[in-house]
Formats: C-alpha cells, structure tokens, sequence
C-alpha cells in the first residue's frame, strides 16, 4: 500500500487544482442580479435582456430581508410618528421585493414554465410569511394606528389622507388587532392558503394546455 506524505499530497492537490484552472480558463467575473439595483431604463423599464429564471429566487429573497431591515427601522424608530417618517418610509421600502415581484407576477401569468412553476411554488408561502410579518408587526401598526387616529390634525392632503387610510386598513384586514395566538394561527392558515392556491392554479393550467 502506498502512503502519501503530508507535503506530497498537498503538493499532488495544488498541481490537480491548476490543472483544473487552466482547463477551465480564466474565471468569468461575476453579473450581478439585475434586480439589485435600479434599472436605467426610461420609466424604469426592468432590463428582460439580463434577467434569467435564475435571478428569481435570490433577489426574492434578499428583497424580503432588505425590506424587514427596513420595516423594523421604521417601527422601532424612537421619534414620535409622523407621516413622513412612518408611511412615506414605508411606501420607500422594499424596492428590489417590488422590482422582482412585479416582474415575475406578469412573467407567470404570462408566459410561465416548468422552472417559473418551481420558483413560484417556493416563493409563496415565503412571500404570504412575509407579508404577514410587516401586517403583524405590534410596534409597526401602532405607529399606523397613531396617525390614523390623529388623521383630522394632521394637515394631509386628499392623496396623503387616502394612504393613510389605504395603510390602516391593510393592517387591520391582515390581522393586526388580532391576538398573539390568534395572529399566529391567522399566520399558518396563510401559508397553507398560499401554498394550495399556487399548487392548483398550476394544476388548472397544465389541464387547460394538455
């Protein structure tokens, strides 16, 4: 039996990994996800002729964690709410989420596939857990509700007035009065939801193409 000596297998190591190197050829310099940044297009147009089925799911999932950064800085802000710092800051959050998603809502109602099938099946109940995050979030609502209830002092325009309004009740409709138990029961049964209506809106497809 042949023994190899710690410096002739280490050697035998780098040898192999330079071979595979040079076979290779010289590395291609890493694309970034188009959804990371924000596109140059006019109007903001997203760039179809960069983006793959591949940047799906990694820009899904940074968008959900950049927006829960930004969500908590906004409810655990320690200035008293205003409607700058509360719902402007958050209809500023969560870009790159609002640049896949709009993108791959439209792409699947569109022009879907196998591999857009298998991305949306993993990104539902990911995405429904999400929202139910930010609805649910104790502190974030209180700042909503706050505003909401000084809405006739605040000065607002009809726009800024109608927001406001549009925000309150999304939080309220998506649980936020609910209960501790009953907003994480009100969590499952939305990941269940979310889960099924994926799998059978893909199953009526199928049957409707074959």
């Amino acid at each position: 039996m042949t023994l190899f000596r710690p410096g002739t297998l280490a050697a035998a190591l780098i040898l192999i990994s330079a071979h595979a190197a040079r076979a290779d050829g010289p590395t291609a310099p890493m694309r970034e996800n188009p959804f990371f940044s924000e596109s140059t297009l006019p109007y903001g147009m997203p760039p179809f002729d960069r983006i793959t089925d591949d940047d799906f799911a990694p820009a899904f999932r940074r968008g959900m964690e950049e927006h829960l950064r930004e969500v908590q800085a906004i409810a655990s802000n320690p200035e008293r709410p205003s409607f700058e710092n509360t719902i402007v800051a958050l209809e500023r959050s969560g870009r790159i989420l609002a640049r896949v998603s709009a993108v791959f809502d439209n792409l699947k109602g569109a022009n879907t596939d196998d591999k857009i099938d298998a991305i949306d099946a993993e990104m539902s109940p990911l995405r429904s857990a999400h929202e139910d995050e930010i609805h649910m979030n104790t502190a974030l609502f209180a700042r909503v509700k706050t505003l909401y209830d000084e809405r006739a002092y605040l000065g607002l325009d009809p726009e800024s007035a109608r927001l406001l309004d549009h925000y309150h009740r999304d939080f309220v409709r998506a649980g936020a009065l609910l209960s501790e138990a009953d907003k994480a029961r009100l969590k499952s049964l939305n990941s269940e939801i979310a889960t099924l209506q994926t799998t059978f809106t893909q199953n009526v497809l199928k049957e409707k193409n074959a």
